[in-house]
């Protein structure tokens, strides 16, 4: 067995030639299988296959490899897909971001998810707005997409490459990038409708809020069952009945309510209630309530709120129903005034006149003759009874059409409250206002007449002063007293016709403040806005 191994084996001379040919395997292989017994030739042969299987393995090992490779850097390219889109539906679900700003943000995250991040720039072009990624340069090497709204284009979004790079699917882009900026585009149509939708609603609640705050009512929503569902305070003094902790709760339970609401009063707002759920009516009824230790009067009104709930509104009428019994009091006293007057002047004038005129009457019969002092002293008192009815007349109506009418009635008024009262009541008027609506002038005169008569009654005043000054474009009617002030005059008459005064004063679109003079005594202050064209 060592001879035949040893005839097998290379010469020194064929081992240089193998080196210097830096080996040979399959000249050493076919060597030794000349020289070989038929199973050491069977069994190289089996090596050499062996070895083939090995390098086809290694061969399939790096293509492998290198597939791995592309896979890991196409999922690594899908992930910055994956969270571009993850970061743009958290900007659109951000709440309080407006579209500005959420497209601001959008513009940043986009370059992130393209191929060469580092050299990737952005834009988006939204009707008059344009947003742009730092850094930013537009370039001839551009992916383009359209921005839809409702099916119409209403912008664009472009993704730049600063540099030159390889040439891809679209130019240096992928196809994969292509579809990308298409959901992308997509995503910031869908963002600019629902943040515009969210700054449409948020602006509607602000509104909505803002009229809520304005309205002065207290409204309750309760339903067929008496639950209390919701509130609104209003500016009711109502803190410590109506607290959030009663929502949910039934007005027949409610402690804190029963102050406010006595078992017979929720017994008939829930009848209202239950009448306006059957009809589906507006029902309307009017409480005296006591209050914070006085008396006040309520217009409650009911609505059905979809879908068994009712909505009931409560106003205050406290200062109307006390208004209208003031109106109904003046309008019984002023009628009272003008028939006494009518009946101890007019009327015995007149009764004078009809007796001379009966008495001429009998001369004229009787062929007596007339002398003209008898006729003469009839037509006197005809003309005193005609200036006794100008005299009625100018006091339902004090303030003529003319342009002077304020101006005279004033002076008129001052001068009789002179005559009457003996005290100084001077009119300082300015030559440039003119007040030319009738209507306004009558309102001013009676807030003067009802300051005066507070003046002279309550604040035993012995000099009023009646003022009509122009400030800017606002004219200021004031009436200043010597009197006592208004806090004392307060407690001696009762209401004083101030309700009046601010009632008339609305109805001119002016504003009345009542308040102490600088001196003493009371100043009341009417400004109106005078329009120099009227």
């Amino acid at each position: 067995m060592i001879s035949n191994d040893s005839r097998c084996s290379p010469s020194r001379g064929s081992r240089r030639e193998e080196r210097g040919g830096k080996g040979n395997p399959a000249g050493t292989v076919k060597a030794c299988a000349e020289g070989a017994a038929p199973g050491l030739s069977a069994a190289l042969k089996q090596a050499e296959q062996q070895i083939e299987r090995f390098r086809e393995s290694e061969r399939n090992l790096k293509k492998s490899r290198r597939t791995l490779v592309e896979l890991a850097g196409q999922l690594t390219e899908r992930v910055k897909e994956l969270n571009c889109l993850y970061e743009i539906s958290g900007i659109m679900g951000k709440q309080g971001l407006t579209l500005e700003e959420a497209l601001k943000r959008t513009v940043d995250v986009i370059p992130g998810a393209w191929t060469y991040p580092e050299i990737a720039c952005s834009r988006i072009i939204l009707n008059d707005l344009e947003f742009q990624s730092t850094p930013f340069s537009e370039t001839v090497w551009r992916q383009s997409q359209r921005i839809l709204l409702q099916g119409r284009q209403a912008g664009c979004l472009d993704v730049f490459y600063r540099e030159e790079r390889p040439l891809r699917d679209e130019g240096p882009f992928l196809k994969e990038e292509r579809s990308l900026i298409e959901v992308i585009a997509e995503r910031i149509g869908e963002m600019v409708v629902r943040k515009r939708a969210e700054e449409a609603l948020q602006e509607s609640q602000s509104q909505n809020r803002a009229l809520l705050d304005a309205i002065p009512d207290l409204m309750f929503q309760v339903n067929g069952e008496g639950v209390l569902l919701g509130f609104h305070r209003g500016q009711f003094d109502l803190a410590r009945f109506i607290t959030p902790d009663i929502l949910g709760r039934n007005l027949y339970d409610i402690e804190e309510l029963k102050p406010v609401l006595p078992r017979r009063l929720v017994d008939q707002i829930m009848a209202y209630v239950r009448h306006t759920l059957a009809t589906g009516g507006v029902q309307l009824f009017e409480q005296n309530i006591p209050l914070s230790g006085e008396r006040r009067d309520f217009e409650i009104r009911m609505v059905r709120y979809p879908p068994d709930n009712v909505l009931a509104i409560v106003r205050d009428i406290t200062r109307r129903k006390r208004l209208e019994r003031e109106i109904l009091e003046i309008s019984g006293r002023e009628q009272r005034r003008i028939g006494q007057d009518l009946h101890d002047s007019l009327c015995q004038h007149l009764a004078g006149i009809g007796f001379m005129g009966k008495v001429l009457e009998k001369n004229i019969a009787g062929h007596r003759d007339l002398k003209p002092a008898d006729v003469s002293e009839m037509v006197g008192l005809i003309d005193q009874a005609i200036t006794m009815t100008r005299g009625f007349a100018r006091g339902l109506n004090p303030v003529r059409l003319e342009a002077e009418g304020l101006r005279m009635a004033l002076s008129s008024l001052a001068a009789n409250v002179e005559k009457l009262f003996g005290i100084s009541c001077p009119v300082i008027y300015e030559e440039e206002i003119q007040i030319p609506d009738p209507e306004a002038a009558t309102h001013l005169y009676r807030i003067v007449q009802e300051a005066l008569n507070n003046a002279i009654k309550h604040g035993k005043a012995d000099t009023v002063t009646i003022a009509l000054r122009r400030r800017e474009d606002t004219v200021v009617l004031t009436v200043s007293d010597n009197g006592c002030g208004i806090r004392n005059a307060v407690h001696q008459g009762k209401g004083m016709g101030l309700n009046i005064m601010e009632y008339r004063a609305s109805m001119i679109g002016a504003s009345l403040e009542i308040a102490d003079g600088e001196t003493g005594g009371t100043r009341v202050t009417c400004s109106f806005p005078n329009r120099r064209g009227d």
